[in-house]
């Protein structure tokens, strides 16, 4: 056995020792041919242009999400001796040959070692990885040098800036061939680490893609608040694309180019929250009742409980508990249309949310006073529904609100810029108001908490922390080729249930029972964030 590996060794050696002897044979015959002995006695010199890093976009603890890998390249002036000190590093032999049949200075791609010699330069550059990249849709890509989507394209300008480069010069005769046996030299422009900070955690990133992922293969978005500064700590949507091949889903139908954290969709129920934060600041109290008997009659309109033989006799929280429409549709009855558009306005319906030049939250749509003033368009908003619209990123911003004791804070994507990766320039501050009373904000918690708390077949309780939280089945209006109608699926909550740290929203399009299908990818990212410590409180 030993004898067996002794002369595989002395194969592979020997097998070297001739690639490297060719290799040298054919730059000999290059360095001989009669115009490179004519022009040898005029010289100049050449430059070659490196890129060894462009713009990085950092989430907030300073760990890049683009230029995540290294590679080690090296710029070689081909002669015999320079050729052989490389040889054994380099990764495409072919693509060696190949460039040295031009006889002219050459960069490749080597392993991770060290090569010292005057003819050869080494470089260690910063690339993106090959496929899709965290957050993708918030991040975008480039083409040709240039940012055509995301905050690629809102950054371009300040990235480009950051582009590191090296200068690296050879002596060259009068036809431009380098000279061999000349050493090089080299010099570096611009500082690696420049880029844009982002209110992402690349980690709180990963566990929201792999809930969604591993949740639902419908399309589908969820999003992480930090509830005390309204900072995106993760926001995912899917399906996502490849920007590496971006021509094979032009056509996909189900539309991966689509940030679906920022579109606009059927709310639902989780819109109850607004109607019972009204009803609070209206010092109507908790204990207001009504006996749901299955559906209630409104202006000649039937209004149907989903559950057809009614609750019975609740206060607000037990409505909230078990999501009784005819409950919110009689306590929408003694709440003004103005008071209600105003906390829904406060909590941020109904109006675009910027992130970045080029990036925002569809407005959505909340209804008019004089649309509301049509009694069925009123009570169909006190469940959530009618001409009603929101995206997810407004729904968790409502939510963080509520953990946040009723102050809103306007959600953020960008700290700043960085010129060393080290330290921030800020260019955005916290932006925040106040949109309900702490003490409605804090009913509104404990009743979040008894949706979790007190419903025997919630999916969406957490095993590792507390929480608050409301799902919505959102009808859409449209049916599948069955004839049965399709409903948006929502979760939206906070956690831990009594020191708020993070709102979490998931919404799954057309994906029927939000607590079917959103509440166990909400406890999942809840759970998992959780276990990694990410709970303080």
């Amino acid at each position: 056995m030993r004898m067996c590996a002794i002369r595989r060794l002395q194969a592979v050696s020997l097998a070297m020792v001739v690639g490297i002897g060719m290799l040298v044979a054919q730059l000999i015959r290059i360095q001989r041919s009669d115009m490179a002995l004519r022009a040898g006695q005029q010289q100049g010199s050449r430059r070659m242009t490196v890129s060894i890093a462009t713009g990085t976009i950092y989430d907030g603890n300073m760990q890049p999400l683009t230029n995540r890998e290294t590679q080690r390249i090296a710029v070689v002036n081909p002669s015999p001796d320079a050729i052989a000190s490389i040889y054994a590093a380099v990764q495409d032999k072919q693509k060696l040959e190949e460039q040295l049949q031009q006889g002219n200075p050459f960069l490749c791609s080597i392993n991770g070692e060290t090569v010292a010699h005057p003819n050869v330069q080494l470089f260690d550059i910063r690339k993106n990885t090959v496929g899709k990249q965290p957050a993708q849709h918030l991040i975008g890509y480039r083409q040709n040098g240039e940012g055509v989507a995301g905050l690629e394209r809102a950054y371009d300008a300040w990235l480009q800036s950051c582009d590191v480069t090296a200068q690296v010069w050879f002596d060259v005769d009068a036809v431009g061939t380098a000279l061999p046996g000349r050493d090089t030299s080299a010099a570096i422009d611009g500082a690696i680490g420049g880029g844009i900070v982002t209110t992402l955690d690349g980690n709180i990133q990963q566990i929201t893609e792999t809930a969604l992922a591993e949740g639902t293969e419908l399309p589908a978005a969820a999003v992480v608040l930090d509830v005390q500064t309204g900072e995106i700590v993760a926001m995912a949507s899917q399906p996502c694309y490849d920007p590496d091949n971006l021509a094979a889903y032009l056509d996909d139908t189900d539309a991966p180019f689509l940030n679906r954290a920022l579109c606009a969709y059927s709310v639902g129920s989780v819109f109850k929250l607004v109607v019972a934060a009204t009803a609070l600041e209206q010092n109507i109290p908790p204990n207001y009742m009504y006996d749901c008997c299955g559906e209630t009659m409104l202006y000649g309109q039937r209004f149907r409980c989903h559950n057809h033989s009614g609750h019975g006799l609740l206060n607000m929280s037990d409505a909230l508990v078990v999501s009784c429409n005819p409950y919110f549709i009689s306590l929408s009855q003694l709440l003004s249309i103005s008071n209600m558009r105003q906390v829904a306005e406060k909590l941020g319906f109904g109006q675009s949310i910027p992130l970045a030049d080029g990036i925002a939250s569809a407005a959505g749509y909340l209804q008019s006073e004089s649309e509301l003033a049509v009694k069925a368009e009123k009570a169909n908003l006190a469940f959530g529904q009618g001409k009603l619209l929101a995206t997810p990123l407004q729904v968790a911003a409502m939510t963080a609100c509520i953990a946040n004791d009723g102050i809103y804070c306007t959600p953020r994507l960008v700290l700043g810029l960085t010129e060393d990766g080290e330290t921030i320039l800020p260019t955005t501050e916290l932006q925040s108001h106040t949109a309900i009373s702490k003490s409605t904000a804090m009913t509104l918690q404990t009743m979040m908490g008894s949706v979790l708390s007190e419903s025997e077949q919630t999916n969406g309780k957490p095993q590792y922390t507390t929480a608050g939280g409301k799902t919505s089945t959102a009808q859409t209006g449209r049916k599948d080729a069955d004839g049965k109608e399709l409903c948006h699926a929502w979760m939206s909550g906070f956690f831990p249930l009594d020191a708020p740290e993070y709102a979490v929203t998931v919404f799954v399009e057309n994906g029927g029972s939000g607590n079917g299908t959103a509440a166990p990818i909400f406890r999942q990212i809840i759970d998992t964030m959780a276990r990694q410590g990410y709970v303080t409180g």
